[in-house]
């Protein structure tokens, strides 16, 4: 790869960031399309996972595979799992989940730090709207194993929560909201803070004998995307207060 083909690639790639960033799509798409035209094996994989990214988050999963396709097939040790990743959130919103779990598996695979962390939360996400429970446990703590920033705080408030509901593990589901509540992630601290109080109000008034019902939010959490990439829970008395 020639020096001169190669800084043509970086510079379309950063034109089409830049212009992606301003909201121009339209000709973002066309400057990622140039740079992955020229073959180069650090910023045609690159441009293609975001560019894919790009289409997915427009809604156009259509033209996001044959693109997600290029940067999963390059061998990148960054893009191609970072496409594998973007790959399963599409197959998880098809209900496909036996791509979900090729794409997860192969960003898996790889033990990027980001991308493998971010799939196996994404895994647990799937497994829960799947109501398979131990799955989602065990894929859970595989992404807080990572000990990832963002994916591991994430992971053990989905953690905790599954253990709590679904599994009746409460001192199990307060070791996963300390994950989350110790972390440098104060969004997910904040969650963990809230799921934990709700808990252990809940398990009081189980103790006091209130008859109390529990009331999911509708969101599908098995894309891993979303605020937490939660479902919320919420108990009321049964006379209603």
């Amino acid at each position: 790869m020639s020096g001169d083909s190669n800084n043509a690639a970086r510079n379309a790639f950063t034109l089409g960031d830049a212009l992606a960033r301003q909201g121009d799509f339209f000709s973002a798409r066309g400057a990622f399309q140039t740079a992955i035209s020229h073959n180069d094996p650090e910023w045609s994989p690159r441009a293609a996972c975001v560019l894919g990214d790009l289409l997915w988050s427009q809604g156009d999963a259509a033209s996001a595979e044959p693109i997600l396709a290029i940067a999963r097939q390059s061998g990148h040790p960054d893009w191609g799992p970072a496409a594998e990743v973007v790959q399963g959130v599409i197959c998880a919103a098809r209900s496909d989940m036996g791509g979900a779990m090729r794409a997860y598996g192969a960003a898996i695979a790889s033990q990027h730090p980001t991308h493998a962390a971010n799939a196996w939360f994404n895994l647990g996400t799937l497994h829960q709207q799947r109501r398979e429970w131990v799955l989602a446990v065990t894929a859970f703590q595989r992404a807080i194993d990572f000990r990832h920033p963002e994916f591991s705080p994430k992971a053990a408030v989905n953690l905790g929560y599954v253990l709590f509901n679904n599994l009746g593990q409460v001192e199990e589901a307060e070791q996963a909201f300390a994950v989350a509540i110790h972390s440098e992630n104060r969004e997910q601290a904040e969650l963990a803070r809230m799921n934990l109080e709700a808990m252990r109000q809940l398990a009081a008034a189980n103790q006091k004998g209130d008859q109390l019902t529990g009331v999911d939010d509708p969101v599908n959490v098995s894309t891993g995307r979303g605020k937490g990439g939660l479902k919320w829970r919420r108990w009321f008395r049964r006379d209603g207060s």
